[in-house]
């Protein structure tokens, strides 16, 4: 019995139809990990809105690990506001994902 390597682009068109750059790219985002890092990238993109006109000013997003938002802030007493703030602020960034993205928030001093 003889195998055949069957291409990418042959394996494509096989029976499956015809696809768009958009659509290619939105399974790409939603099977990866760069579908989670550009998730992930809508907090720095809308940070004001998600902090508030006050809070945005004095701390800014620094990382995100297994669900925690690091959020850098100025001083400690930014860092208590903040704090009263966190469950606003886990409420919006995970209204804007759509889904549970982010389920705690850690707050560090700026240096």
């Amino acid at each position: 019995m003889k195998t055949r390597c069957i291409g990418l682009s042959e394996a494509f068109l096989r029976g499956n139809k015809p696809q768009s750059v958009g659509e290619i790219l939105a399974k790409l985002a939603k099977k990866s990990g760069l579908g989670k890092q550009l998730e992930q990238a809508q907090i720095w993109e809308h940070w004001p809105e998600i902090a508030g006109p006050s809070l945005h000013i004095h701390g800014r997003p620094q990382s995100v690990r297994d669900k925690t938002l690091t959020i850098e802030v100025d001083s400690t007493v930014w860092m208590n506001k903040y704090a009263y703030f966190k469950w606003e602020i886990l409420k919006r960034i995970n209204r804007l994902a759509g889904k549970e993205l982010i389920s705690d928030v850690f707050f560090v001093l700026a240096e």
